[in-house]
């Protein structure tokens, strides 16, 4: 984050997130998942052995939004 310097999306940036995207919660999920593969495809582009896990963005990036459910916990 350029304001706190933190992994984007920081705390604050996840709650301008779903300030925005309030009424549009799916929108929010596709554009949170765009963001993850695109992140996930320049670190291991730029530096493959020492970047996060895939685990680890999706965490970042797609684990705290709007649709989220327990990795043990199956759709239906």
């Amino acid at each position: 984050c350029r304001a706190c310097g933190h992994p984007w999306p920081c705390a604050e940036a996840r709650l301008l997130l779903k300030a925005e995207y309030d009424t549009r919660q799916p929108s929010l999920s596709i554009y949170l998942a765009g963001l993850c593969y695109e992140a996930m495809h320049d670190l291991y582009h730029l530096n493959p052995h020492d970047g996060p896990n895939p685990r680890e963005l999706f965490e970042r990036f797609v684990a705290w939004g709007p649709f989220r459910r327990s990795a043990g916990t199956a759709p239906g």
